[in-house]
C-alpha cells in the first residue's frame, strides 16, 4: 500500500513530462528530414512514412526537436514500438510496448533527446542503449523498490497498449497496399535517399584530394547535385500522386472499431488499467516554442 501511495504522487511527475517542438521564430516550416532506413516508418512501424510528401523546402536555421523536461534518471516502460540505439549512435532496433528500462541521464540529439538506459528482457538488465524519449512513459525514482505486483500491473497495460498500436499499424499497412502509386513513390524516394548518399561520399572523397584532382572531383559533385534537383522532382511528384491518392481513400474508421482482435486488446487494456488508477500517464503535451 505504501509503495502505491508513492508511485501515486511520483505519477505527477509523469503527467508533467512533456514533448516540446521548437523550431525558428523566422520561418515555421520545419526542416525535410533524411528518411534511412534505421527512420523508415513511425515508432509503430507504419511504413506509411516511407513516403515523404513534397514540402516547401525551409531555410537551413529552421529546427525541430522533441526535448525530455523530466528529470535526469528514473524509470519508466515504453508505451509503443520504439527505437534505440547504441552510446555511439547506432540504431540497435525497436523495443516493444510494455519494456521497463531505468535511465541515469538525458542526451540531446539533433532530432529527439534520448534517454541513457538499461531495459529489463526477461529477469537481466541490458545496456546501456539510447532509448528516443517519444513514446515512453517515464517515473521517478526505482521500480526495484517497489511492490513487484504494481510494476508487472503497469507492464501489461503497457504492452497491450502497444499490441493495439501494432494492430492499427497492420490494418493501416494492409490499405496503403492498396495504393498504386505505393512502389513506384517508394522506389523514387530511395533513389533520392541514394543519391544523397552518393554526394555525400563524394564530398568526403573530394576533401582529400588537392590540385587537379579535387577540381575534377569537384565538377563531378556539381553534376551530381544538378542530378539530384531532377531526381528530387520525380520523387516529390511520385509522392504527390501517392498522397492524393491516400486522401481520397481514407482507412474507414469503422474498420478499425469492428476490428475483433483491438476490441479484445482494448477490453483486456481497459481491464489493466483498473489495477492501477491514477499511475497512467496523460499524453505528452506537445507545444510549439517561437
Amino acid at each position: 500500500m505504501k509503495s502505491f501511495f508513492v508511485l501515486t504522487i511520483l505519477c505527477l511527475f509523469a503527467c508533467i513530462v512533456s514533448a516540446q517542438v521548437r523550431r525558428s521564430s523566422r520561418n515555421l516550416q520545419p526542416l525535410s528530414k533524411r528518411v534511412d532506413n534505421n527512420s523508415a516508418g513511425t515508432q509503430s512501424g507504419h511504413v506509411d512514412m516511407r513516403i515523404t510528401t513534397p514540402q516547401n523546402e525551409a531555410p537551413d536555421d529552421t529546427v525541430t526537436t522533441v526535448s525530455f523536461l523530466g528529470p535526469k534518471s528514473g524509470w519508466g516502460f515504453v508505451k509503443v514500438k520504439s527505437p534505440y540505439y547504441t552510446p555511439a549512435g547506432k540504431h540497435v532496433g525497436t523495443l516493444p510496448g510494455g519494456t521497463l528500462f531505468k535511465y541515469n541521464g538525458v542526451k540531446t540529439t539533433s532530432k529527439n533527446a534520448v534517454l541513457v538506459s538499461t531495459v529489463k528482457r526477461d529477469e537481466t538488465w541490458e545496456g546501456p542503449f539510447l532509448l528516443d524519449c517519444t513514446d515512453i512513459a517515464g517515473y521517478e525514482g526505482d521500480p526495484e523498490t517497489l511492490n513487484p505486483a504494481l510494476v508487472k500491473n503497469l507492464a501489461d497495460y503497457f504492452t497491450l497498449n502497444g499490441k493495439i498500436a501494432e494492430r492499427k499499424a497492420a490494418l493501416e499497412e494492409e490499405a496503403i497496399a492498396l495504393n498504386p502509386n505505393f512502389n513506384s513513390a517508394r522506389q523514387a524516394q530511395q533513389a533520392y535517399q541514394d543519391s544523397i548518399e552518393k554526394a555525400a561520399e563524394r564530398e568526403r572523397q573530394m576533401n582529400t584530394l588537392t590540385g587537379a584532382r579535387k577540381v575534377k572531383a569537384d565538377e563531378a559533385l556539381r553534376a551530381l547535385k544538378y542530378e539530384q534537383i531532377r531526381i528530387k522532382a520525380k520523387a516529390d511528384q511520385a509522392a504527390a500522386a501517392y498522397k492524393a491518392w491516400k486522401d481520397a481513400h481514407p482507412i474507414d474508421p469503422a474498420k478499425l472499431a469492428d476490428d475483433a482482435q483491438i476490441k479484445t486488446l482494448e477490453q483486456e487494456r481497459k481491464a489493466a488499467a483498473e489495477k492501477v488508477p491514477g499511475l497512467i500517464p496523460k499524453e505528452s503535451a506537445i507545444e510549439v516554442a517561437r
